[in-house]
């Protein structure tokens, strides 16, 4: 290659650029501007007709073969690209080898050495303005011609956007007719929750003015009591759903997979809802359709919360007869409805299927279609029937789903609902199977607060709580139930009373520990107890109920979590079974 600069190791490689640039209809330049020596790749010299005679590798050739109208223009150009003030791309014309002159575009950069250009190279390539002189030399008729043709490509691109704009006004009206709807869903479920709110609130605070008045008798204390437990319970309900609902929204809803006892934790939701059934003169009773595996892996947590609602809800919308709850493992998959994704699918596996079934007053096809959205409940008059906040069924679907399976529904108005979840089993294969239903399963009989203790030793209880009210509570349910109870105001108390009880040889047999504490919270001092080896059980108690906060407190040294607020009868069984396993 005829390149006046020193041999490059890489010419082949040069010379595939060059010929690449050939064929794209490029031609290539270089000057050097030391000593005004060229070189123009066989491309360009073919783009002007010239010959290597005709066109020398000189910086001169190029000037004199450029138009007498645009040199000016051309060395101005070079001069403000070499002073660094402008980029050199211009277009200008050439004559070619038989005397004819051609419009070009140059352009171009110059390289610089210590501030100083030395050279410059670029690139050059015809510039179609010939078509346009073409154009100017048509005839009248050949212009006219030309004029209608371009009016017509108008008018066709014209019709093009309009019918472009058409499609997306009507994608933006049904945008916005979406979004009406929705604001006007929530619009409606916030209507609701105030009243949900305010509603219980009123009973609350009005039944505790009630009872601060000394002359109510003995049995209007105790209606009015139950008053506020029921009303605080309804509260607490509707505030989980919402917060529930605005983790799953948000992704921050985890679900933590443990060991369930599949009949201990059926037993233990019938148990909670018998009394709400016999309030209501129904039946509520569990039964077992095949076996089914004495423990699976799930989230006990969710599962329960899954189960609750489904229950509650079959027993609120029945009026008479009863509610079946059955029992099963089945093989495949669920076939997902509605709002679910088909990437949703999961792979065929055995699962636990649950049905509820009620003879209440059932779903029709227009209200189904709504059951499992947020803020919808089966019409706008079912929250001021039958109360709730309208997001059981959409958390328990989407807790299902989590769960390795789905909830479907089956209706008929007038006649009954069943209600059907599956979940995964895990590794349940493993598990024993349960062939027959336990006897008094759901049976809330020994939740009486009687049986005060184990083995016919009272059970003694150690309560690490900071909140003055929260410790009368506590001590209250368990004094109560016949217990023996400690109090200790912070971690460092505890520790200090647990340690000092084992060293007289009467050790505490359950530890309530609350996680925030001041001096020394739940985490640190129930480290500290198991470093000092303290083998007895630990109860956690906190008010945060995140999947992650539980395993904060396993991970702690924790046998048990119990989450406030807490419930008498969770709390008396927890620590009689805690005391239980402590004297086995």
């Amino acid at each position: 290659m005829d390149h006046f600069s020193t041999p490059n190791p890489d010419v082949e490689r040069g010379e595939q650029i060059v010929a690449a640039m050939h064929a794209a209809g490029l031609g290539a330049w270089d000057w050097n501007l030391r000593d005004r020596t060229a070189w123009y790749s066989r491309g360009m010299r073919a783009m002007l007709q010239q010959s290597d005679e005709a066109f020398p590798d000189r910086f001169e050739t190029f000037a004199n073969h450029v138009h007498p109208e645009d040199i000016a223009r051309v060395h101005a150009a070079i001069s403000a690209h070499l002073q660094q003030q402008s980029p050199f791309d211009l277009e200008f014309r050439m004559r070619m080898g038989d005397g004819t002159w051609r419009w070009v575009r140059a352009r171009g950069r110059a390289v610089f050495e210590q501030g100083q250009a030395v050279r410059m190279l670029g690139t050059m390539s015809e510039w179609p303005l010939g078509a346009a002189r073409d154009r100017l030399a048509m005839t009248a008729s050949d212009r006219l011609a030309s004029a209608l043709e371009d009016q017509s490509r108008i008018a066709r691109e014209l019709a093009q956007a309009r019918a472009e704009l058409l499609r997306q006004n009507e994608e933006l009206r049904l945008a916005r007719a979406a979004a009406e709807t929705a604001m006007e869903s929530k619009s409606a479920f916030l209507t609701n929750m105030s009243h949900e709110i305010r509603t219980p609130m009123t009973a609350i605070l009005g039944f505790i003015d009630v009872l601060l008045d000394e002359s109510a008798d003995p049995e209007e204390r105790r209606m009015h009591s139950r008053s506020i437990r029921r009303n605080s319970e309804h509260l607490l309900a509707i505030i989980n759903d919402v917060l529930d609902l605005s983790k799953i929204e948000a992704g921050g809803m985890r679900v933590e997979l443990l060991r369930v006892s599949v009949m201990q934790l059926l037993d233990d939701v019938l148990a909670a809802l018998q009394p709400l059934a016999r309030e209501r003169g129904l039946e509520l009773r569990a039964v077992l359709l095949g076996p089914v595996p004495s423990t699976i892996i799930s989230d006990p947590h969710r599962l329960r919360q899954i189960l609750m609602n489904l229950i509650a809800n079959a027993i609120k919308f029945t009026h008479h007869g009863g509610v079946q709850v059955s029992l099963q493992v089945v093989e495949g998959a669920m076939q997902r409805r509605g709002d679910a994704d088909p990437a949703d699918h999961e792979p065929a596996h055995r699962r636990l299927r649950v049905q509820v079934t009620d003879t209440g007053i059932g779903i029709d096809e227009a209200q189904m279609r709504d059951l499992f959205q947020p803020f919808v409940q089966a019409d706008a008059s079912t929250t001021r029937r039958f109360g709730g906040s309208g997001l059981g069924l959409t958390i328990s679907r989407r807790l299902a789903r989590m769960l390795g399976g789905d909830i479907t529904v089956q209706s008929v108005p007038g006649q009954g609902s069943t209600f059907t979840v599956e979940v995964g089993l895990g590794e349940a294969g493993v598990s024993p199977m349960i062939t027959a239903m336990p006897t008094n399963m759901g049976d809330a009989s020994a939740l009486d607060g009687t049986q005060p203790a184990v083995d016919g030793q009272t059970i003694s209880v150690l309560v690490a709580e900071d909140g003055e009210d929260n410790q009368r509570l506590i001590a209250h349910h368990l004094r109560r139930a016949g217990m023996l109870v400690t109090l200790a105001n912070n971690g460092r108390e505890a520790v200090d009373l647990a340690l000092a009880a084992r060293t007289q040889g009467q050790p505490y047999q359950v530890i309530l520990m609350d996680m925030q504490m001041p001096v020394m919270d739940g985490y640190d001092a129930t480290r500290h107890l198991r470093g000092q080896g303290w083998r007895g059980p630990i109860a956690a108690l906190t008010a945060h109920a995140m999947s992650g906060d539980r395993q904060a407190c396993i991970d702690a040294g924790c046998d048990h979590y119990l989450t406030k607020p807490i419930d008498r009868d969770t709390l008396l069984r927890t620590v009689r079974a805690l005391a239980a396993a402590t004297a086995s």
